[in-house]
């Protein structure tokens, strides 16, 4: 398949689903929907069981025309989404992206891969160290390795990171993957998630060719995952792809009776783990659809109004990781018709 594999450059460069597949390679096992994604993610043909997938998980009903830089896959526990997914498209992006030629003197190319937790980031780190060690060809572009990080002899580092990091502002970033981003603001803070979004999305500006993938099980109706749902699936945008599956579709090996069992004994945590749902029971306070009614699109402040009666709440950060939020409302209309209006 490679003619000839090099220390500084390749030729010959397989697909992503060759390089998962191939026994010199990542040799590892892929179900139709996880194939059907990666040629999703590449652009690569789409035809037959596998365009019926990507309708299927996408809810779009045009096939792709191209590679997508930035991509949004929602999925069950035990789907893979790790092993088959994430991991192996750090490796092969390290590998065969060919990110260096964009590279100034002395600089190094970073592709972060952000976990939720410590303990999360070693299991990630555990699948790209395998997949470099168990494969002879992989093997050579290894320069460095270190508890976290993987220093590539093109220039490009691998380095994987909990959600708690202060920031990767600073690093030249052509690929970046979110691991389990739904629970990054219950492990760092508050806007974790979208802020580490933002320092990776601006590390790819020197770069033409980029690739920003989030992957996770969903959770509350909020943050980058539930924004990113809301946009785009179902939709033809061009700038993000939302891919959203089951456990048993992604991997198929999961057993029947085993799912059963969990929905008998949590229906409403089956949903979310297994079946990709975002579910009610997570809401914060009041359920989002009707924070949702009640804000006015676009209106960032109201002027204070002579007259009024207003009323401020303040809950503060207290010096950790949550928000520091501030409400203010006042009351408008009579007693039949009167509505409280609220500023936060």
């Amino acid at each position: 398949m490679m003619k000839k594999t090099s220390k500084s450059s390749v030729r010959g460069a397989p697909t992503i689903v060759e390089f998962v597949t191939d026994a010199q390679l990542l040799n590892l096992s892929l179900s139709p929907c996880q194939t059907a994604l990666l040629y999703t993610v590449y652009g690569l043909p789409l035809t037959g069981e596998y365009a019926d997938l990507y309708r299927h998980c996408t809810g779009r009903t045009s096939l792709p025309i191209g590679p997508f830089s930035e991509v949004t896959v929602i999925a069950g526990a035990r789907g893979g989404k790790d092993s088959r997914i994430a991991a192996p498209i750090v490796c092969y992006e390290a590998v065969f992206g060919g990110h260096e030629k964009y590279l100034t003197k002395g600089e190094r190319a970073v592709i972060p891969l952000v976990a939720q937790d410590q303990r999360a980031t070693r299991i990630s780190a555990g699948y790209i160290f395998a997949y470099f060690r168990d494969s002879p060809l992989l093997q050579q572009f290894v320069a460095d390795e270190r508890a976290m990080e993987l220093d590539l002899t093109n220039r490009v580092t691998i380095g994987c990171f909990p959600s708690t990091k202060a920031a990767l502002r600073g690093w030249s970033n052509p690929v970046g993957v979110m691991n389990e981003l739904a629970f990054f603001r219950f492990e760092g803070s508050a806007e974790s998630d979208a802020e580490i979004q933002a320092s990776i999305r601006r590390g790819m500006l020197s770069f033409p060719s980029t690739k920003l993938v989030k992957i996770s099980t969903p959770y509350m109706r909020s943050g980058v995952l539930y924004d990113d749902l809301t946009r785009a699936w179902g939709q033809d945008d061009p700038d993000l792809l939302v891919w959203r599956a089951s456990s048993q579709l992604m991997n198929p090996t999961v057993a029947n009776e085993r799912l059963e069992r969990q929905r008998r004994l949590d229906p409403s945590r089956y949903a979310r783990e297994y079946e990709a749902e975002f579910v009610d029971d997570l809401s914060a306070f009041v359920p989002v659809e009707w924070v949702d009614d009640a804000v006015v699109a676009g209106r960032r402040e109201l002027p204070p109004r002579d007259g009024e009666q207003y009323v401020a709440a303040v809950d503060p950060s207290g010096g950790g990781a949550d928000a520091f939020t501030l409400a203010v409302a006042h009351r408008e209309g009579n007693e039949t018709t009167g509505r409280v209006v609220l500023d936060v």
